[in-house]
């Protein structure tokens, strides 16, 4: 909108418009934003200057302002980015209102699951101990464990839900337990070992326990009473023959195989006197009463079924609750406020809310985690490796590398995030907006993750690594790295068909057979793990396992053998100039070891400095078209003490090289041919 141009003034259209368009950004949005909303012109904070030709507005203060605006918007936009908890630590301290400036508490209050996140969670994780932890199992640990860690004052409950049997419900016969014996202690430890901690739990104790369903069985019998009492459930006398012949033939006529609610009008008197007299009978709930349930899940969203639940069981006979009632009661008093399970639960959420219906209870949050399939979209079976959590802690894999793949799996990560290191990392990282429906597997995310995560563990200084960050990196790094180095020393040394020669990179010969360890690697346990750490520090970015690291880094673990240092020597000359220099600067004194490659390259000439580099090149790895470390990281590395010895015993074979001249040369020259692939491959066919 232009303003109207006053008659006195007698100006063209074209010429108002001008004058117009030469006032500042903000003055112009002021009288249009003043227009709109009817300002109040006796309010001095929207009065804006328009009548003047010349405004009081001058282009440059409104070019001024605009970069101010602009200036705050963006740190706004970074206190944002403030981490959540650095935040609450603020408040705390009493450093933080709690209001982030130009947005107000609503804009920047962060949600977890359709809930404020400064509002406590109890989630749960109830696994039953029929078997052992799998990768479904532990993601749906894992995400409960992060909701309640992402809340204000959020708690992490474990249960074991150890009352499944195999009995059929309406039989009078208890059959065998199905509980696996070392189940419960094996999902204590694997829980552990990935790093979830629980608040409250059967070893841990708690003021809702006990936490295991078979020492709640009197709670369970109590609360079917209720039910009972209040009509809401009712005795089930039916035999199992009867009821199995019953699906039979409503199964055969195409109905319906729901049970048909034959005890249900039972009178109580006469249900009463048949159970106090023995008569083998399960608890129903009648679920006529509580119609068709409908509630929003927190990921799947609005959810009801179209036909009413059959009338299931609440007790079985042996006296122990299906899962329905246990789960719902147990779920109450621990005081629950988000159940988040496997959407294969999705199906009988209907059944709790009946359930709390009928004891008056107020339900909880519902969330449905989508399940993990394989590439083809199919279930993924218990029987593959790909599941079984086993095969990740054999694989050494690390338990936060895990742990962040399988949060992204279903999941995701706010923008800009670095690979977390703790558990609270990855709940300040995602963005509890979860995926629908079967997920993928990513096999090359999780390589990611634990690539990431190895390299932040070698960017902390050892010193600074929490206990259970040192024993992840001598289990899973340092100890399969030494002994990968002794199993190859090892097969070096029974035959030459056990060894699979090393190759470095860049490199056209093999080595031989034998192999001579470093000597850091013949010391204690210790020593050899502290070597290893320093190797695999100035190493983090390349290689996955220890076997790659072991092979393609031979010279960090094992001495040049003589003929690939003859080889070299042979195949093209050494300056003796640069390599004396060489050979006084690792001789020199030890106190000045750390100076001792900077003194070097002082003594060199610019120009010649590649030449220099090539001479370190061919002593530490015994060949100058290596592909290795830089010459800084290989006298870090190998230390003053390998270098003497290396550079002794290449000084030895040049002054054999100039005291045999060409002779000794083609002699060398023939041995290296003879240790190529190719003339191996041509001796064997012969």
């Amino acid at each position: 909108m232009i303003p109207l141009v006053s008659r006195s003034t007698r100006l063209p259209r074209h010429v108002a418009r001008l004058q117009w368009l030469r006032r500042p950004l903000l003055a112009r949005q002021a009288f249009t934003t003043s227009v709109v909303r009817q300002h109040d012109p006796r309010d001095d904070s929207e009065k804006v200057n328009l009548s003047t030709p010349k405004s009081t507005l001058d282009l440059k203060d409104g070019i001024n302002k605009l970069d101010q605006d602009t200036q705050f918007r963006q740190t706004s936009k970074e206190k944002c980015k403030t981490s959540r908890l650095a935040a609450l630590k603020k408040r705390n301290r009493g450093l933080d209102t709690g209001k982030v400036e130009g947005k107000s508490t609503e804009d920047t209050r962060r949600y977890i699951l359709g809930q404020p996140a400064d509002k406590p969670i109890r989630a749960r994780f109830a696994p039953s101990p029929t078997g052992y932890l799998h990768l479904g199992s532990l993601r749906t640990a894992l995400f409960n464990n992060l909701v309640a860690k992402a809340s204000e004052g959020g708690e992490f409950i474990l249960r074991i839900e150890d009352t499944d049997q195999a009995s059929t419900p309406g039989s009078s016969d208890i059959s065998k337990n199905r509980l696996v014996p070392d189940a419960e202690e094996r999902i204590f430890k694997d829980l552990e070992w990935a790093g979830l901690s629980w608040a409250e739990g059967p070893d841990k104790g708690g003021p809702y326990g006990p936490y295991r369903q078979s020492e709640r069985l009197d709670t369970y019998k109590d609360h079917v009473k209720t039910l009972v009492d209040n009509g809401s459930a009712y005795r089930c006398f039916c035999k199992s023959s009867v009821l199995e012949a019953q699906k039979r033939a409503l199964h055969e006529a195409g109905k319906s195989t729901a049970y048909p609610g034959t005890c249900r009008s039972i009178p109580r008197s006469e249900s009463d006197q048949r159970a106090a007299a023995g008569e083998a009978h399960v608890v129903r709930l009648d679920s006529g009463r509580f119609g068709t349930p409908k509630f929003k899940d927190a990921i799947y969203g609005p959810f009801q079924k179209k036909e009413p639940e059959e009338d299931f069981v609440l007790m079985k006979t042996d006296g122990y609750p299906t899962y329905h009632l246990a789960n719902v009661v147990d779920d109450h008093l621990m005081k629950i406020t988000h159940v988040i399970r496997g959407e294969e639960w999705l199906i009988s959420t209907p059944k709790h809310l009946a359930l709390y219906e009928a004891f008056g209870w107020q339900p909880p949050t519902f969330a449905h985690l989508g399940l993990l399939v394989s590439n083809d979209g199919s279930k993924l079976s218990k029987r593959n490796d790909s599941v079984n959590l086993s095969t990740y802690i054999d694989q050494n894999i690390f338990p936060m590398a895990l742990q962040a793949w399988l949060a992204n799996l279903g999941a995701s990560f706010k923008k800009g995030v670095c690979a977390p290191r703790f558990l609270e990392d990855v709940a300040e990282a995602l963005t509890f907006k979860f995926t629908r429906g079967g997920i993928k597997l990513n096999p090359q995310k999780l390589d990611f993750f634990q690539h990431e995560y190895r390299n932040l563990l070698f960017r902390i200084p050892l010193l600074e690594h929490t206990p259970r960050e040192q024993v992840l990196i001598r289990d899973n790094l340092l100890k399969p790295l030494v002994s990968k180095v002794h199993a190859i020393t090892a097969s070096s040394e029974i035959s030459a068909g056990e060894y699979t020669p090393i190759h470095p990179r860049g490199t056209s010969i093999p080595w031989p057979a034998p192999l001579t360890r470093v000597p850091a690697l013949l010391s204690s346990e210790a020593s050899q793990q502290a070597y290893a750490f320093k190797v695999l520090v100035q190493e983090t970015a390349r290689y996955a396992s220890a076997a790659d690291i072991a092979r393609l880094l031979p010279y960090f673990f094992w001495r040049p053998p003589p003929s690939i240092y003859r080889a070299a020597l042979a195949a093209e000359p050494v300056r003796r100039d640069l390599f004396n220099l060489v050979h006084e600067a690792v001789h020199a004194s030890p106190d000045a070891w750390e100076l001792a490659l900077d003194r070097l390259l002082e003594r060199v000439p610019s120009g010649q400095a590649p030449d220099l580099h090539t001479i370190l090149r061919l002593v530490a790895i015994g060949s100058s078209d290596a592909v290795g470390k830089t010459s800084r990281v290989l006298f870090s590395v190998l230390g003053q003490d390998e270098w003497r010895f290396r550079t002794d015993l290449v000084r030895s074979l040049l002054d054999e090289l100039e005291l045999g001249g060409q002779d000794i040369r083609q002699k060398w020259l023939d041995e290296a041919t003879a240790l190529t692939p190719e003339a191996k491959d041509t001796a064997v066919t012969e």
